[in-house]
């Protein structure tokens, strides 16, 4: 079947591209604002990390749950609203976490964080995918790739420098309060003028929208798109949150410097990006490119393992800054660039709700889990259940290879 998509002008375009880079990178400060500064809440509110990583858990179970519910329901929003209401909402949760003495009661707030916040990437993905040309596809994946490290970076570098000030960790919450309140105006005035000259501006593009064929090797390519997706979220998600907690452990580096450090780390995130827009030019099928950076993040988590007798900080964090670029590139391909690239046969915002909905398994089960065996066992055994997860994900893309190449046999 064939459907005229209308695309937007060039300078229009570019404007959506920055809408949509603005309002996601705005919605990380205001989630990973509490990770960030967990080592001083730790330290504040004398809580143990198992309860402490709760609280992630509780934010990244609604924003994977919701995921699902938002991209199945993308398509009916007019996301000049939806995103902008998402917005506002993580603006009063952020500015009501400081009135909050204990853990209990933060829990319940992130909750509806995550609940709101999920309203977001599939809008902000359906949005692009509605309105722009073939041309445009490359430059939205890489620009949007950039909002993890663009929204990782402020929200640990201002948790460091309020550290390093001695200042209260509610500090970052007001912070992160303003950014996103302040996002969520522009994002309402951009749409709205987006929108307002859109019929000027528009070129028609046709796209073909093939049915979706459900053989057992389509089905199968799924299911390890999902299982990377899991593996994915733990990973990446469990070593943002936890690293600063190890740098100051085993290292002895001071809370403000263990987060300062871990700002190299999205950072290097960049540079993954990069690698899948070189990559993909050249190996289109997505699992494969995954089993290529989950081959190699097992090797990194394996020197981990191999080395932290050393005490080394810099070797260490080089290792843990390897795989949170790895990482980056797994999470680009799953997030943007298959939902993006086969919009012509499922809908994006649908795609791009379903495979973020994994991801954020994975994370909500690294928080709590990585920070119950941290406290039982020790960062050893941390390690050790990272390269598990990063084996199993380069098992199902082998196997994913060797069915796709067997069926092109």
């Amino acid at each position: 079947m064939v459907e005229m998509v209308n695309s937007l002008s060039n300078k229009k375009s570019n404007f959506l591209i920055f809408l949509c880079w603005a309002a996601y990178t705005a919605a990380y400060v205001a989630r990973l604002n509490y990770n960030a500064s967990m080592v001083e809440i730790l330290s504040q509110l004398g809580t143990t990390k198992e309860a402490a990583g709760t609280v992630s858990s509780f934010f990244f179970f609604a924003y994977g749950a919701g995921q699902l519910v938002n991209g199945l329901l993308s398509k009916k929003y007019n996301t000049k609203f939806s995103v902008a209401i998402a917005l506002a909402a993580s603006c009063i949760i952020n500015f009501s976490m400081t009135f909050c003495s204990g853990i209990e009661a933060m829990k319940y707030l992130w909750f509806f964080n995550g609940v709101f916040q999920s309203v977001l990437w599939s809008s902000l993905i359906k949005t692009l995918s509605d309105n722009l040309a073939d041309s445009k596809l490359s430059k939205a994946v890489m620009v949007m790739s950039t909002t993890v490290a663009s929204g990782t970076f402020t929200a640990y570098g201002l948790a460091a420098l309020f550290s390093a000030l001695s200042m209260k960790w509610t500090t970052i919450f007001y912070v992160a309060s303003a950014v996103v309140g302040i996002v969520a105006v522009v994002w309402f005035a951009g749409m709205s003028s987006i929108q307002k000259n859109k019929a000027a501006t528009v070129q028609t593009q046709k796209h073909t929208t093939g049915k979706l064929s459900l053989t057992p090797v389509f089905v199968f390519g799924i299911c390890v798109i999902l299982v990377s997706a899991v593996a994915n979220g733990f990973i990446k998600d469990g070593i943002t949150t936890w690293v600063p907690s190890i740098l100051k452990e085993e290292f002895g580096v001071p809370a403000s410097l263990s987060i300062i450090v871990t700002l190299l780390l999205p950072v290097l995130s960049i540079f993954g990006a990069s690698l899948v827009k070189a990559l993909h030019k050249k190996q289109k099928n997505e699992n494969i490119l995954n089993g290529i950076f989950y081959f190699a993040a097992m090797l990194l988590a394996g020197l981990i393992i191999l080395t932290i007798n050393i005490k080394s900080v810099v070797l260490t964090l080089a290792l843990f800054g390897g795989i949170a670029c790895l990482m980056a590139a797994v999470n680009n391909v799953i997030t943007s660039v298959v939902p993006l690239y086969s919009r012509d046969k499922i809908d994006s915002g649908l795609s791009a709700g379903l495979l973020n909905t994994f991801c954020y398994v994975g994370s909500t089960l690294a928080t709590s889990l990585l920070g119950k065996i941290a406290d039982t066992k020790g960062w050893n055994d941390v390690f050790i259940c990272i390269l598990l997860f990063t084996v199993a994900a380069f098992g199902v893309c082998a196997v994913s290879a060797i069915v796709t190449r067997k069926k092109k046999a």
